[in-house]
């Protein structure tokens, strides 16, 4: 896959939330100009109202949901930023930024700039790559005085559900079960499973597939070890077994994944 910069408006009247938790091998620039939504990133579950921008860097889990909102992602991936891009998104990224009406504004006006331009249009991909670089520029301007960047809002995650995450995140390359992980916690089955329903829509378990699903991709584009080698390091029993559950949930098995994504990246 090469290089791409896509910018994409969502508009929508009632409760919405992401299918799932993911990650993708490429930055989301999460721009919400109206409305509230519940951000979740790494281990951090968040509520936040409009206007506010928050990076998301490749292979992060992060969701969404919440009531009616308007919002612009941007999606592009690492090899299409130049050095100052770059460090202007991952000085920002998984750190919800909170902006004025009119810094908000101006942000908009750069996006909305050509907007029904075709993509068919011999100019679309020099414009697009111009309002990318003044946005970036613009929201530059806008956080440079912040330091350190707060999140925004408050953790509205359970203690419990908190610490699960935290055990998994540092020992998800273990071999452990929900029992296992009750355990660590001290608590029952049916109580953590009703926390990760209701902040996380998805089991405990189910979470910590995903995470090692996240860590095995970035693994595969980041590093040249074998698929045993990932499957061991994300806690698979074999690579062999990773390979079905890759193909099973991806739709294409690892090493295919690893050829077509490895382009997003400068260092491989």
């Amino acid at each position: 896959m090469e290089k791409f910069l896509k910018i994409e408006e969502l508009q929508m009247t009632n409760n919405m939330a992401m299918p799932s938790l993911h990650s993708h091998p490429y930055f989301e620039i999460y721009f919400l100009y109206e409305g509230k939504r519940v951000l979740f990133f790494e281990n951090k579950l968040f509520e936040v109202e409009a206007p506010v921008v928050l990076v998301v860097p490749p292979h992060k889990m992060h969701k969404t949901e919440g009531g009616k909102f308007k919002r612009i992602n941007l999606y592009v991936t690492a090899n299409y930023l130049d050095d100052f891009q770059r460090d202007v998104l991952e000085s920002l990224q998984l750190s919800p930024v909170r902006l004025t009406a009119e810094q908000a504004a101006a942000l908009l006006d750069i996006l909305k700039t050509y907007e029904t331009l075709s993509p068919s249009d011999k100019n679309f991909p020099e414009i697009q790559k111009a309002k990318f670089a003044y946005f970036i520029l613009t929201l530059y301007t806008f956080t440079r005085d912040l330091e350190p960047l707060v999140a925004t809002g408050s953790p509205t995650a359970s203690p419990l559900v908190i610490g699960a995450i935290n055990y998994m995140n540092a020992n998800y390359s273990d071999d452990f079960s929900l029992d296992d992980l009750c355990r660590e916690l001290y608590t029952s089955k049916q109580t953590l499973i009703y926390h990760f329903k209701k902040h996380l829509d998805c089991s405990p378990m189910h979470f910590l597939l995903n995470l090692r699903m996240t860590k095995v991709k970035e693994l595969l584009v980041t590093t040249n070890d074998s698929i045993e080698a990932i499957a061991d390091s994300c806690g698979f029993s074999s690579g062999n077994y990773l390979a079905l559950i890759f193909k099973r949930k991806e739709g294409i098995s690892p090493g295919t994944y690893r050829s077509k994504s490895r382009a997003y990246f400068h260092t491989v």
